[in-house]
């Protein structure tokens, strides 16, 4: 059972991490309005399967959700900011494998948790490795063609790359402390992972009218790209949105097997499956920047 679920989300998440790679070539900025068609569907599949358009008693008070729908929504949108201040995608998945070092620091203070000489030395030599690699992806002065600033306009005398990674800094602390807190909700409310996975991610879209604006150019570039033909025969809609919609089943399939996994196991755990998939996806990156040098200049 637990080798199904995390296959489920390794394959879920490292797919979807490509496809969010191959739309950015055609779809520039689009990650807000990816991550809001993957919260629009993830909620429209709980609505119809779990929730049952409402029928269905909650076991859980709604409002014992609002903590966790602000850190989710606010981790979703820092490290979708992150990405606009010179930090390109293959940093950005090695930097989140910080997670780990953040998870057990916090698991240690908060929940007061041991850990044994195995996990500690393993955790530090990830995280001594994400600062390597930090550290030497930082030029100063290079200009980033992802990162959505424009140098000329650029006022505070901090550079773009500093907040790009205070910025996923902040994710990961608020990352690690959600973790952590939905082991204690579990604990209060018993593990109903469907419900909290529909909820969380219904609960969420309202907010996304903070980013409106900036989601429309997205929105209107997705409807201008050339219509998507499939055995020859031409589907009339814009192959955007099939690429938007292949990510969402993907993703879904990334957020059902951790929620999943948070239910059955510790966040750690579920952090150091996470980790994994993070090195598939570098792997992808990787490759994708032999065949496109370009892509992280």
């Amino acid at each position: 059972m637990a080798l199904a679920v995390i296959s489920t989300t390794l394959f879920g998440c490292v797919g979807c991490q490509a496809g969010i790679e191959y739309l950015q070539k055609y779809v520039k900025n689009s990650l807000n309005l990816i991550t809001f068609s993957s919260f629009i569907f993830t909620a429209t599949y709980g609505l119809i399967f779990h929730s049952k358009f409402f029928t269905v008693p909650n076991r859980i008070p709604i409002r014992s959700y609002a903590k966790i729908v602000a850190i989710f929504f606010t981790v979703n949108m820092a490290n979708n900011l992150a990405l606009k201040f010179a930090i390109y995608f293959p940093l950005f998945i090695i930097f989140k494998s910080g997670t780990l070092l953040t998870n057990m620091t916090m698991g240690w203070i908060i929940r007061s948790y041991r850990y044994n000489l195995k996990q500690v030395i393993a955790v530090i030599v990830v995280t001594a490795g994400i600062v390597i690699f930090t550290l030497a992806s930082y030029e100063p002065g290079a200009s980033n063609i992802r990162s959505g600033i424009d140098s000329n306009s650029w006022m505070i005398p901090v550079p773009p790359f500093i907040v790009g990674i205070g910025l996923l800094s902040f994710s990961l602390i608020l990352s690690a402390y959600l973790g952590l807190y939905q082991e204690t909700f579990y604990q209060k409310h018993g593990k109903h992972n469907e419900e909290m996975m529909f909820y969380v991610h219904f609960l969420s879209i309202p907010a996304f009218a903070l980013v409106g604006d900036e989601m429309m150019p997205a929105f209107h570039a997705a409807n201008d790209t050339p219509s998507f033909v499939v055995a020859g025969i031409d589907t009339v809609i814009p192959s955007a949105w099939i690429y938007i919609f292949a990510i969402c089943l993907f993703q879904f399939g990334c957020t059902k097997g951790v929620y999943m996994l948070s239910a059955v196991t510790t966040s750690l755990n579920v952090t150091m499956a996470l980790t994994l998939r993070k090195f598939f996806s570098l792997l992808i990156s990787f490759f994708r920047q032999l065949k496109n040098p370009e892509y992280c200049q």
